[in-house]
């Protein structure tokens, strides 16, 4: 599989999410297979030589007992779960600067959805950080490829699909994996974890 992650910048919430999921499901014949979520945390060293660096901790639902770390301009490193409890004891080295949930439906909070759609699968989630809403998040999966570049237009060509031309969307389509010591021939989760980062650092949502 290899995966793309698209924020729809003017999306308005419930409307739009409404939209896609009828799409999907009576004009796509998609199936709606249950919730979904995600958390980004974001840390701030905290140690004696202050560096100023900031470390990146995704934990996606897909994968729920493997977290996904980088430190700037580091190495995206995956660990098991348990590391979240040691980096709670380690507030002399890093501390919570921010974090970010998108998760299941609940009746004021973010709402995930997940959807297989023949070859795709399709994870939709409304972003609120806060009470601040911050557009609608599509995490579009192509089974069929592992190569990381085999499926842009692909993956490119389902999302204009699913969303209206006005859209305002923020979607790289080229990274440099080799950089962050991720294959550039072989997806991994951790790619994903990868791009959730810099989506949330490049839109300044965290």
């Amino acid at each position: 599989m290899v995966s793309s992650i698209v924020r729809w910048k003017n999306a308005t919430g419930m409307r739009d999410f409404t939209t896609i999921d009828e799409h999907v499901i009576k004009t796509l014949h998609g199936k709606n297979t249950g919730r979904w979520g995600l958390t980004c945390k974001v840390y701030r060293d905290n140690s004696r030589n202050n560096t100023g660096k900031l470390l990146y901790q995704i934990s996606l639902a897909q994968q729920p007992r493997q977290l996904y770390c980088m430190v700037d301009g580091g190495v995206v490193v995956e660990v098991e779960r348990d590391v979240e409890a040691i980096f709670s004891r380690l507030k002399n080295l890093w501390v919570v600067r921010q974090s970010a949930t998108i998760e299941a439906s609940t009746l004021n909070g973010p709402h995930g959805t997940s959807y297989d759609i023949g070859d795709f699968t399709l994870r939709v989630a409304n972003i609120l950080l806060g009470s601040t809403y911050k557009g609608l998040l599509l995490e579009v999966e192509y089974r069929p490829c592992s190569s990381p570049d085999g499926a842009t237009q692909i993956i490119q060509d389902f999302v204009e699909s699913l969303i209206p031309p006005n859209a305002q969307i923020s979607m790289d389509t080229e990274y440099d994996y080799e950089k962050v010591g991720l294959s550039s021939a072989e997806f991994t989760i951790a790619h994903t974890g990868y791009q959730y980062m810099l989506l949330f650092r490049k839109d300044s949502l965290l």
